[in-house]
């Protein structure tokens, strides 16, 4: 697997010890330089590979491989935008990857045996193009009757679930309400924040302690005001041992 993000391979790794039969996870690459050095002497049969990286696209590791593998990329495209990858046949996981999504494409390679025949590198980088990924937000909108209030994310401590709405609580004590579901907000929010029960969202950079808790799960002190304490959730375990390399 390839990808600049540790998070991320992290939670990839996780999610391919559910098939183990299928996949062996024998090597990871940060860069496209690391990807192309250790594809060339492993030559794996699979690898998924991240578009984005620092030093070299996706596309130029694909370009620069004497042997082309089976791919899926893992990319942060918009749905909309994704469509070039079905035109092209090639798989593709969109980020943040979903277990049944990972599931699809393991099927795709029992029943078929490889994923795509042949890249037709040129065309789809084209298209891609089109596509531009928007620049990063820096700030979360509250709407406040006729106002708009901008919170920084760096300000914002964590996210609950409250019946209908969402209560956004800041560094300082405040707090917010959103009337977007904490699923959508999960999906729109930067990495520094993390799922770590149905009812909680928590910015991974204002957590001041973390202790292990009941079944597994852990007690998060954050550093807010009030200290407010979060126990995590069963469900959501593996995402955030992910996350935190636990």
């Amino acid at each position: 697997m390839i990808d600049d993000e540790p998070a991320a391979r992290r939670l990839m790794k996780n999610l391919l010890q559910e098939h183990a039969d299928v996949i062996e996870v024998i090597d990871e690459a940060s860069t496209g330089k690391e990807a192309i050095e250790k594809i060339e002497k492993l030559q794996p049969d699979l690898i998924f590979l991240d578009i984005q990286m620092p030093d070299l696209t996706g596309f130029e590791v694909i370009e620069k491989l004497s042997k082309k593998p089976n791919i899926i990329f893992t990319t942060a495209y918009e749905q909309y935008a994704v469509k070039a990858f079905e035109t092209f046949s090639i798989d593709y996981l969109l980020k943040p990857i979903k277990e049944e999504r990972l599931q699809q494409s393991i099927k795709k390679l029992k029943e078929f045996g490889r994923l795509n025949q042949s890249i037709e590198i040129n065309g789809l980088q084209e298209m891609i193009k089109q596509f531009q990924a928007p620049k990063k937000a820096t700030a979360l909108p509250i709407r406040s009757g006729d106002r708009i209030i901008l919170l920084r994310y760096e300000n914002i401590a964590y996210l609950e679930a409250q019946d209908k709405y969402v209560c956004v609580f800041t560094t300082d004590g405040q707090k917010f309400l959103t009337d977007h579901s904490l699923t959508t907000l999960a999906e729109r929010l930067p990495s520094i924040f993390c799922r770590i029960h149905r009812s909680y969202i928590i910015n991974k950079e204002r957590i001041r302690e973390m202790h292990r808790h009941f079944s597994g799960r852990y007690l998060f002190i954050m550093d807010d005001k009030a200290a407010t304490r979060i126990t995590s959730g069963r469900t959501y375990q593996d995402i955030f041992r992910a996350e935190f390399g636990l």
